[in-house]
C-alpha cells in the first residue's frame, strides 16, 4: 500500500523549498549570519515534526516525541523553532546544516520502510539492498578493517604517537537524547553516556576489560597494602579547560559534591564508600574506605571517575542553592579530557571539539565529536551503510550478529552470569544436589537458543563469559547430556522416595512463556515432570525476594565478580545450610562453605592473581552443585565504518575516544 501525506508536507515545504531570506531594502542583500541561523532553526523544526508524525503514524521511536503520540498523531503537535541565543558565528550554521542532513537522511528511511512519501526520495528507494553490500562487480580490493589488532575490550595504547591520521570529524550514533553533563546526574553508567563523559572529562582510570586491571589516566596509581586506605597520587600537569589545575584539593571537592545530599548524586552511594580523604601533598590523597575490599578502587573508573573543575561549577552557582545547573547544557571549562564542549541542539545533536591542552601528548586525533541520538536500533544500523554516523553503539544483538556477518567492525561486550533459571535449594525437590544435576543436563542450550532466542545470545557452559579475566576454563557448567541426566534422576528420585515433579515459576511475558513451555518440553522428554505457572511480573519477583517458589526466571548481568558475593554468601558452615548472615541477594539459599571462602578470597585478594584464584574456586564448586541453571549471556557493543580505528571500551562499554582516529 503507497501512502503520501501531502498536507503534512506543506509544513516542511515552506522551509525546504525556498532560500534563505534576504534582508529588508530596495536591493536584495546577503542574509545575514543570524538569519542564516534561523532560517536553519525554522527547517530543523519543520523536519523534526515531520519526523514526529511519521514515528507516531507508523509506531516507530515514539520514544523520543515530546508528550507521545494520541490517535497517531504527535500530542503536542509541531515543533516550534529554537530561539538562537549568543553569538552568532559561521559554526553554528555548520552545526545546524549537519543536522538537517541527519533529519533528512533519517526522514529518506521512514520513507522507504514505510513506503510514503517515495516520490521526493532522491533516486527512490529501488529494492532496499543491504546497506553494507558491496556494488555488484566492483572489486573493492582487501577491506581496510579497524578490526585488526583489536581485541573486544581491550585497551592496546593510552599513546597517540602512531601515524595514524590526524584531524576529521567522528560522529557517533547512540540510543537515546543526551540529558546532561554533570557528572552527578548523568547516566554515565550507560555504554554511551560513559563514552560523552570520558570524551569531556577524561577519567581518573580506565579499566581493561580484558584484563580486569586499571589503567592509568587522570590519576597515575591507587595502591594499598590492605584494601582499607588507599594512596591515590594524581598526574602532574594536568589542567581542565578553564585553566585550573586537577589537583588534590580539586578531587576532594568532587567526593563532597557527590556526598552532598542536596546535588542528589546518583553516585552519592559509591562516595558514600569513602569515609576519609587526607591530603598528602598537592597530587597525593590518603582515602579510607568505609568497607575494605578489592573492586573499591573500580569507583574510580566508572561513577567517581570524571573530574569537574570547582572553579568553574562555582562560576554559575545559584547563590540560594548553591548549585549549577548551566553545567548540564553548557559544560564550558569543566572538564580536563581530549575534547571540550562546542554546541548542542536540544538533546539530540552534542558538538565536541579538541582539546589542544589534553596531557596527552598528540591525543586526540580527531577535531571534532558529533553525538546524534537515534532512538531506533533499526535506523541506527541503517545510518551507519548510509554514511550518516561513522560508529554507533547498539543493544541489538541481531544487529550486531548481522554486522560480523556482512564484515562490518565490532566490538561487543558479553555480560558474566547472565539469564538464569533458579532452583530453590530451601525446597523440595531442589535441596537435593542429584536433583538439579539431572534438570540441568536435561536441557539442550543450542536448542533453547535458537527457539527462544533466535540463536542470538551467548550460551557458553560457564558462570563467566568467554573472553573474561575471570573466567576459569575448567570450571564448565553441567551441559546438555542425556545420559547424565538420567543418571541424576535415578539419584534423585533414590532420595526423594517419589518421581521428580516440581512447579516452575514464569512471567507472562511472550518469551518467557516460550522459554518456560520449551524448558518444560525438555524435561518431560527427560521423563521430569515440570508445569509451568505465568505469573505477572511483579508477582513473580515478589515470590522471588520472598523465597516463595520453587523455580523460576531470573537475570543478573555483572561485571566484576564480586557481585556474586551478595548473590551466594551463606554464611554457613555445612553444605546446604544457611547461616545467620547470608547474602541479601541469595535468594535461592545455596550456601556452601566453599562459597564463602572463595568469594571473601575474590573480595579481599590484594592482587588480580589473588581475586582470581577465590573466583576460579568458586567456579568450580558451583559447578559441581548446579545451585542454579545458567542458561544464557546478553551482549552489546558497537560497530564502525572503515575509516574509523583506535576502538577501545572501557568501563561500563563506554568508548575512549582520545585514541581514536578517522581517515
Amino acid at each position: 500500500m503507497k501512502f503520501r501525506l501531502v498536507g503534512v508536507l506543506l509544513v516542511a515545504a515552506l522551509f525546504v523549498g525556498v532560500v534563505a531570506p534576504a534582508s529588508s531594502g530596495a536591493a536584495a542583500q546577503e542574509p545575514t549570519v543570524l538569519e542564516e541561523i534561523n532560517f536553519r532553526n525554522n527547517l530543523i523544526a519543520a523536519q523534526e515534526s515531520l519526523l514526529n508524525t511519521y514515528r507516531c503514524l507508523f509506531n516507530i521511536d515514539i520514544g523520543v516525541v515530546p508528550g507521545g503520540c494520541v490517535d497517531g498523531q504527535p500530542a503536542r503537535g509541531p515543533i516550534w523553532p529554537d530561539v538562537f541565543e549568543g553569538v552568532p558565528t559561521s559554526s553554528e550554521i555548520e552545526i545546524r546544516d549537519q543536522l538537517v542532513v541527519a533529519q533528512e537522511s533519517l526522514l529518506n528511511t521512514y520513507r522507504c520502510l514505510f513506503n510514503v512519501d517515495t516520490e521526493i526520495v532522491p533516486d527512490g528507494c529501488g529494492s532496499q539492498p543491504d546497506p553494507f553490500e558491496s556494488s555488484e562487480g566492483v572489486d573493492s580490493g582487501p577491506v581496510p578493517t579497524g578490526n585488526t589488532g583489536r581485541v573486544d575490550g581491550a585497551i592496546l595504547t593510552t599513546e597517540c604517537t602512531d601515524d595514524r591520521p590526524r584531524g576529521g570529524t567522528l560522529t557517533i550514533g547512540v540510543p537515546s537524547g543526551m540529558k546532561g553533563w554533570d557528572p552527578a546526574h548523568d547516566d554515565g553508567m550507560n555504554p554511551s553516556g560513559a563514552t560523552r563523559m570520558t570524551a569531556l572529562y577524561d577519567a581518573l582510570f580506565y579499566l581493561d576489560l580484558t584484563t580486569g586491571r586499571l589503567v592509568p589516566s587522570l590519576a597515575e596509581s591507587i595502591t594499598t597494602e590492605d584494601n582499607q586506605v588507599f594512596t591515590l597520587k594524581l598526574r602532574e600537569g594536568v589542567n581542565f579547560t578553564d585553566g585550573t589545575p586537577l589537583d588534590a584539593d580539586a578531587f576532594i571537592w568532587n567526593v563532597e559534591y557527590h556526598k552532598n545530599p542536596a546535588v542528589q548524586s546518583r553516585y552519592g552511594y559509591q562516595a558514600s564508600r569513602i569515609s576519609l580523604i587526607e591530603k598528602i601533598d598537592d597530587l597525593t590523597v590518603n582515602i579510607t574506605a568505609a568497607r575494605g575490599d578489592a573492586t573499591f578502587p573500580q569507583i574510580f573508573a566508572d561513577q567517581l571517575a570524571w573530574m569537574m573543575s570547582p572553579s568553574a561549577y562555582r562560576s554559575g552557582q545559584d547563590p540560594v542553592t548553591g548549585l549549577n545547573a548551566e553545567i548540564n547544557h553548557n559544560p564550558i571549562g569543566v572538564g580536563a579530557g581530549p575534547f571540550m564542549f562546542e554546541s548542542r541542539i536540544d538533546d539530540r545533536w552534542v558538538v565536541l571539539v579538541r582539546n589542544p591542552d589534553y596531557f596527552r601528548d598528540g591525543c586526540p586525533y580527531l577535531d571534532k565529536v558529533i553525538f546524534m541520538a537515534i532512538s531506533n536500533s533499526g535506523a541506527r544500523y541503517a545510518a551507519l551503510g548510509e554514511g550518516n554516523v561513522d560508529i554507533a553503539y547498539d543493544t541489538s544483538m541481531e544487529n550486531l550478529r548481522d554486522a560480523v556477518a556482512n564484515g562490518v567492525n565490532t566490538t561487543t561486550k558479553t555480560d558474566n552470569y547472565g539469564h538464569t533459571w533458579l532452583l530453590n535449594s530451601d525446597r523440595a525437590p531442589f535441596n537435593v544436589r542429584s536433583c538439579r544435576m539431572a534438570v540441568a543436563h536435561a536441557i539442550d542450550y543450542d536448542t533453547v537458543n535458537d527457539v527462544v532466542w533466535d540463536g542470538l545470545k551467548v550460551v557458553n557452559r560457564s558462570v563467566m563469559a568467554p573472553g573474561s579475566p575471570w573466567l576459569d576454563p575448567e570450571a564448565e557448567l553441567p551441559g546438555y547430556d542425556l545420559v547424565a541426566a538420567a543418571a541424576s534422576l535415578a539419584e534423585c528420585e533414590a532420595e526423594l522416595g517419589a518421581p521428580l515433579e516440581f512447579e516452575t515459576f514464569c512471567t507472562e511475558a511472550p518469551v518467557n512463556v516460550l522459554l518456560a513451555n520449551t524448558l518444560v518440553g525438555m524435561w518431560k522428554a527427560a521423563d521430569i515432570r515440570a508445569t509451568a505457572n505465568c505469573l505477572e511480573l511483579g508477582e513473580a519477583v515478589s515470590a522471588v525476594f520472598s523465597r516463595d517458589f520453587v523455580a523460576s526466571p531470573w537475570g543478573i548481568p555483572i561485571d566484576d565478580p564480586d557481585r556474586l558475593f551478595d548473590i551466594y554468601f551463606g554464611d554457613s558452615t555445612v553444605d546446604g545450610v544457611c547461616g545467620q548472615f547470608p547474602g541479601s541477594r541469595n535468594v535461592t539459599h545455596s550456601c556452601f562453605p566453599e562459597f564463602d571462602a572463595a568469594l571473601t578470597l575474590g573480595r579481599q585478594g590484594l592482587t588480580f592473581e589473588e581475586r582470581f584464584e577465590g573466583y576460579s574456586r568458586f567456579q568450580r564448586k558451583f559447578a559441581q552443585e548446579a545451585p542454579v541453571v545458567v542458561m544464557a549471556k546478553d551482549f552489546r557493543g558497537y560497530y564502525w565504518s572503515d575509516e574509523v580505528s583506535g576502538v577501545f571500551m572501557s568501563q561500563p562499554g563506554g568508548l575512549l575516544l582520545a585514541f581514536t582516529a578517522k581517515g
